[in-house]
Parts: C-alpha cells; sequence; structure tokens
C-alpha cells in the first residue's frame, strides 16, 4: 500500500509533506517522503545535458500511486531526483523504487557534498547499500521494480553535508529507467554494539569488511608515510586482502624491492590516516594472528592534528585504455609510463580506480573517480628518464572479460611534497607516451589527464603534454605536546600464543622518548583464535581491555589529547630477539574481523 505522508493526511491535502511513521513489527520508524506521484518536500526533477527526467504518462510504469519518474539518459549524462537537503536522521537511509527497461543500460548513482561528489553503487561498495534487501549490484533483472536502499552513514557524509541528487548515470548506449517511492528513512539502531563498559556511547566508524574490496571511504595503505617499524616492508596488494569477510594480512622472507627502498621481508598495513581520525572514545577489533617467530601484529593510534599542507599544490594523474581491441586470451599486461621530471626524494604509486567513468574532457579533483587503496606498485627515488613498468595482467583479464575499460592513477600517497612529470599521450615523441602493454602489443591512452586541488579543484587538465604527481607535507602527527602512541595490542611471536602488551609512548622517538606498557597480558582460551582488543581513553586516562575485560589501565595528565587515527600491522622483526634468527621459510597470517569506535558525549 501507498504510504500517505502523515502531516498531509492531518491537514488536508496540502502540498507541504514532513513526516510518516513506517509502522512495522514491534517498531516504528520515521520516514520524509522526496517523491511520492510528484517531487515533495523541496525536491524537483533533475538531469544534465541531453538526458531527461520527467513524470510518467498512462500506461508507463509505476511502482506506486498514479506517477513515477522516466529517466532517459546518454553517454556520460545524468537524470534523476534532486534533493540538495542533508539527511534527516542519525542513521538515515535513502530508499527508491527502480525499473530498467528491458535492453537499457546505465549506473545508479547519487551525488553529495559541496561539490557534488558522484557515488556509483556497484559491488564496490554494496556493503553499505542493498538491492532487493541482498548486497546490491546492476545485474538486476529487467523489466520489474526493485528496491534499494543506501546507507549514507556509510558512505561517511559529513555533518551537515547534503545528498544532491539520486539517479542514473548514462551508458556508452541509451539508458532507460523509472523511479518512484524515493524517501529518507530511518534506518534501524543496532542495539547489540556497545562498548563492554557504562556511558552514553555513539558509534561513530565500523568496519566488518563484508565486501570485496578495502574500503577506500576507511582505509590507507600505509600511516602517513609508508616505511614500518621492523626490518620487512610494506607489500599492499601482495600482502592485504579482504577475504571471508575479514581483512587479512601476511608477512613472508621475500624480497621487496620499492624503487630505491629493498627489504628481505614482505608484510602488511593499513591505517585510517585522512579517512577517520577521533578524540577520546572507546577503540575496538577483533583480531586474531599466528605466533610465529618473527612476527610483530598490532592494533595502534598515532595523533593527527588534520595538517596535511595545502591542497592547491596536490595534484594525481589519470590513465584510461579501451580493451576493445584486445585479445581475450591475456598472457601478459605492462602499465608502461616515463618519468619527465623526478628527483630522488619521489614517490609513485599506481592504483586502479574504481570507475573508469570520467573523461579528460571534464574530469577535476572534485569529480576524480575514486581509487582502490591497495595499489599495484610503490617507488621510492624514481628519477628524470627513468622508465617504469607495472605488472597488471590480472586487473587487465578481469576488465576485459567483463567488457570494462582500463583506469588507472598516479599518486603520490606519503606526503613526499616532491612535483613529478609523467610524459603523457600528447608527448612529441611516441616512445615517451604511456603505454598499455598487452601481450607485447602497446596500446596508448584513449584518455589522460592530470587532477588539481585546493583553488584548482575544478579546474581540467586534460590536455596538457605532462601528468603531474604531488602530495604535500604536514606536521601532522608528532607524538610532542598533546600527541601519543596508543599501542592498544601488540604481540611479538617469540613470546607463544596469546601473551599481548598494551603501551602508551610519547615526546618523540629519539632523546626525550618516553613510554610506560603494561607488561606481558595473558589472554583467556578461545576456541576460534580471535580476540577483542579494546581501548577506553578520556582525558588524562586509558584503560585497556581484552574479549571486554579490563586489563591494564593508566593515569596521568600526559595521556594523549590529540585526534588520533587507527593502524592495523603485521610487521616482522621488534626486540626480544624476536628480529633475530627467523626461519627461511618464515610465514604468518593476522585475520581482523571487524573495527569498531564509540564516542562519549561526556567528552565529544
Amino acid at each position: 500500500m501507498k504510504l500517505i505522508p502523515l502531516k498531509r493526511w492531518l491537514i488536508g491535502q496540502k502540498s507541504l509533506t514532513l513526516c510518516t511513521l513506517l509502522f512495522l513489527s514491534k517498531l516504528s520508524f520515521a520516514s520524509i517522503i522526496l517523491f511520492d506521484d510528484k517531487p515533495r518536500n523541496g525536491t524537483s526533477l533533475w538531469s544534465t545535458s541531453s538526458s531527461e527526467s520527467t513524470l510518467t504518462k498512462i500506461g508507463e510504469p509505476v511502482a506506486d500511486g498514479e506517477r513515477a519518474i522516466l529517466m532517459q539518459v546518454h553517454y556520460w549524462t545524468q537524470s534523476g531526483l534532486r534533493i540538495a537537503q542533508v539527511p534527516p536522521f542519525k542513521n538515515s537511509i535513502l530508499e527508491a523504487k527502480i525499473y530498467r527497461k528491458s535492453g537499457n543500460k546505465g549506473t545508479l548513482m547519487f551525488r553529495r557534498g559541496n561539490d557534488s561528489l558522484k557515488i556509483n553503487l556497484d559491488e564496490t561498495n554494496n556493503e553499505f547499500w542493498t538491492l532487493d534487501g541482498l548486497p546490491g549490484h546492476n545485474n538486476f533483472s529487467d523489466d520489474t521494480w526493485h528496491t534499494i536502499r543506501i546507507n549514507l552513514n556509510g558512505f561517511n557524509l559529513d555533518e551537515n553535508e547534503k545528498v544532491l541528487a539520486i539517479g542514473i548515470q548514462g551508458p556508452l548506449g541509451t539508458g532507460r529507467f523509472y523511479m518512484d517511492s524515493v524517501s529518507f528513512v530511518e534506518g534501524e539502531p543496532d542495539n547489540n554494539i556497545s562498548p563492554p563498559l557504562a556511558g552514553n556511547w555513539e558509534l561513530t566508524f565500523e568496519d566488518t569488511f563484508n565486501s570485496t574490496l578495502l574500503n577506500p571511504n576507511n582505509w590507507h595503505v600505509g600511516k602517513q608515510y609508508l616505511g614500518m617499524s621492523g626490518i620487512a616492508g610494506n607489500a599492499g596488494r601482495e600482502t592485504i586482502r579482504i577475504e571471508n569477510e575479514m581483512l587479512r594480512f601476511e608477512a613472508e622472507k621475500n624480497t621487496l624491492n620499492q624503487g630505491t627502498n629493498r627489504y628481505f621481508y614482505k608484510a602488511a598495513e593499513v591505517s585510517t590516516f585522512r579517512k577517520f581520525r577521533q578524540k577520546y572514545g572507546y577503540f575496538e577489533a577483533k583480531i586474531k594472528y599466528d605466533s610465529v617467530h618473527g612476527a610483530w601484529p598490532a592494533f595502534w593510534l598515532l595523533p593527527d592534528k588534520g595538517i596535511y599542507g595545502n591542497d592547491t599544490y596536490r595534484r594525481q594523474s589519470l590513465l584510461k585504455f579501451n580493451l576493445d581491441d584486445v585479445s581475450t586470451t591475456i598472457s601478459s599486461a605492462l602499465l608502461r609510463f616515463k618519468i619527465s621530471e623526478a628527483n630522488t626524494q619521489s614517490s609513485i604509486a599506481v592504483h586502479k580506480t574504481l570507475s573508469a567513468d570520467w573523461s579528460q574532457d571534464t574530469v577535476t579533483w572534485n569529480t576524480k573517480p575514486q581509487v582502490d587503496p591497495l595499489w599495484f606498485s610503490h617507488s621510492y627515488g624514481e628519477v628524470t628518464g627513468n622508465i617504469i613498468e607495472v605488472d597488471v595482467t590480472s586487473y587487465i583479464r578481469e576488465q576485459k572479460s567483463s567488457g570494462k575499460e582500463a583506469s588507472f592513477a598516479l599518486i603520490d600517497n606519503y606526503m613526499r611534497s616532491q612535483l613529478i612529470k609523467i610524459f603523457s599521450s600528447e608527448a612529441n615523441n611516441i616512445s615517451d607516451r604511456p603505454a598499455l602493454i598487452v601481450n607485447e602489443e602497446s596500446l596508448f591512452p584513449t584518455e589522460d589527464a592530470f587532477v588539481r586541488g585546493g583553488n584548482y579543484a575544478d579546474t581540467n587538465y586534460g590536455q596538457e603534454p605532462f601528468l603531474l604527481i604531488k602530495d604535500t607535507w604536514g606536521d601532522t602527527s608528532p607524538t610532542f605536546d598533546q600527541g601519543m602512541e596508543f599501542d592498544i595490542m601488540e604481540s611479538l611471536g617469540i613470546w607463544g600464543e596469546d601473551i599481548s602488551i598494551s603501551a602508551l609512548h610519547w615526546d618523540g622517538y629519539g632523546s626525550q622518548h618516553k613510554s610506560v606498557n603494561s607488561g606481558e597480558l595473558y589472554h583467556n582460551y578461545s576456541s576460534d583464535g580471535f580476540h577483542i582488543y579494546g581501548m577506553h581513553w578520556q582525558p588524562g586516562y586509558v584503560g585497556m581491555y581484552i574479549d571486554g575485560e579490563k586489563v591494564w589501565e593508566h593515569y596521568d595528565d600526559r595521556v594523549g589529547s590529540l585526534p588520533s587515527y587507527i593502524i592495523l600491522s603485521l610487521q616482522v622483526g621488534g626486540w626480544d630477539g624476536n628480529e633475530k634468527n627467523i626461519s627461511d621459510d618464515f610465514e604468518a597470517n593476522m585475520l581482523v574481523d571487524f573495527v569498531r569506535v564509540w564516542s562519549n558525549s561526556e567528552f565529544n
């Protein structure tokens, strides 16, 4: 049955509609209607360029009532419902019914924020949206209605950030869709998740790793820099993946070359640097690790002042290749590009983008596609004239089999503050141009561009002879003054099973360094090997927990009071002899089931 807005019913068919209650079994949730036979509550039909957004006519598909929205889109155009509103509830769901006409294509999407960032709804982010109650996807059946529900909290909207629109992005051909019954719905809170201590807690961060990709809204490979403690290098995609709805780290004895840096062990580390930081609250993660001599797993925090340098100087580059003429049998694929200008402080990571939905003629910093945090390769110290080749065979096979283009981003993720110039497809010398070498045959980019932040965030740089890369430096993570390193859990394989410590470090890591620790903490038996490690942090106090039981606490006015970001690590080495006499067949794993953070209004 069609829901009748409560206010409209009370005042007798007036146009202003405010709220309705959805009466479910034992629960009532508020809802604000955005489209119900016509746009409501300040919304309007919306389209770009040659696309169309109109009300349906008699005989066309309608889910509820008398009218739906007909959305007709073409290549790069968009159509749907303009919303331009801040989600009204703490746990808002954006809900709509969608119908795709047989033979048509297009991508579900919504727009958000002052910069009108477009979010494509696909399998890379379907932990945050559903189609007919299941993880979302675009392979749904034609000529019938489907319900999509977008958990807006999962996309980390800032306070007072608006949802601008919901609709369809056009394909290469024509897309004809219908949309009906659009509303903001108050999501059901999960009252079973809370810290193991009393208080007025609000969940501020959660990742249960139930997607196939590491969430780019939450995670970054490495910290503000890539280097790790210990004797291993962070191998990124080689040692980090999502498997069976868990984050999996691997460490092994194996050579890793990253430009001028050479390591004899590969390891893994991710953080929420630039993604999430918080001062005070309760932080926890459910973790299992191998107690192998040499392994050094850890769950910890470092301070983050939010000082990342001037965005105006930040640049990233994009490359796209059409694979239509590539053989379906792919034995090898290398991305190749040449450096026009760089010095020994350079830092270059090669990522895949999560969408090829960008054009060199229009892309800007504000419209650039998201990237997979797990880069294909990272190099330090590449200099002028160097040629970089990156093995992307598996990715090209995936893109070819699904009929998609290949799209890459070249980024400095680690604040090296060095401008790097790469020859673009506009370079005079053909041999200087980027290429994708598939089965030893070279393809040149169909599109390439660089984007620039800050004052140039809406400027397009798609016809330049060079592709530019730069990240900016900011002294954002010192442990001096109010900063502190919080080691919620770290363990050394040489100690044996079910032993860890907690520790605090401050005033740098040189002659002024100070620290305090719990001593060895012995875990109770766990049938599956997992333990939940937690930290309660408030002014002048830290309490550490294992499996809901407090195991150590520390009172001191010097306890850190800067917002801090989360780090998950599987390092190699450490101290106590764990760094010596490591077996030649060394291998270790670490699994993370979830990470959660709460804030407490008393110290918010």
